[in-house]
């Protein structure tokens, strides 16, 4: 019987080497077919790697399933892609964003989530649109607050903020793990959800007892 792809879809993604771009499909969990290709995004193969892994792990911590979990890391690794609808030169700007670039800046969740309109990911595009909120209701864009924000986002957004303070930007260099960890345990409870902040550290520190948990690049 021909499969009629009504059935759940699932995300992939592969690495594309030589140009540098990671590949993003949606597949059939019926039939394994690829039914749409999402646009290539660069992939900072260290950097990405990195945030799917820590992930994985907080969400083992949190007693998400297995089903859950792969989902996690899949968001994990696309989280960040609205990062290149924004101009190179706001990105990398080494003085003080105007308001004017922060507008932009703060649209990376909405340019994200996006490019997932059209496709059965409705859970995965909710965490990345709500993956920059604040329990405390700071954040953007719709300044939601603690219960209002989904787990997986939460997690998102403490994986990703340890990736960025662990990786070399053109403010500041990287800082060293324990020096996040400590930023992340500041911010847990305003920034951060604190039961999400306690899995990472937990998750993290049994991950560098087995093995080093290198700084992104």
């Amino acid at each position: 019987m021909t499969c009629d792809h009504s059935a759940y879809h699932s995300g992939s993604a592969s690495y594309m080497r030589e140009e540098r771009e990671l590949r993003l499909v949606v597949v059939c969990d019926d039939c394994g077919a690829e039914q749409a290709e999402l646009e290539p995004v660069a992939y900072a193969p260290k950097a990405r790697r990195l945030g799917g892994q820590l992930a994985e792990l907080t969400a083992r911590e949190l007693g998400l399933t297995d089903e859950q979990i792969a989902r996690v890391r899949f968001a994990a690794l696309i989280c960040v892609v609205g990062r290149a609808q924004i101009p190179p030169e706001v990105l990398n700007k080494q003085g003080p964003l105007s308001e004017e670039e922060w507008i932009l800046v703060r649209r990376q969740p909405e340019l994200g989530a996006a490019l997932f309109s059209k496709t059965s990911f409705d859970d995965i595009r909710e965490w990345i649109l709500a993956h920059r909120e604040r329990p405390d209701g700071l954040g953007y864009p719709r300044g939601l607050v603690a219960e209002q924000i989904p787990l997986e986002a939460l997690i998102l957004s403490v994986t990703e903020a340890y990736t960025a303070m662990r990786s070399d930007r053109p403010y500041q260099l990287a800082r060293d793990h324990e020096d996040a960890c400590a930023e992340l345990s500041r911010c847990a409870g305003s920034q951060f959800d604190t039961a999400v902040v306690e899995a990472f550290l937990r998750g993290c520190a049994q991950q560098r007892h087995r093995q080093p948990v290198h700084a992104a690049s």
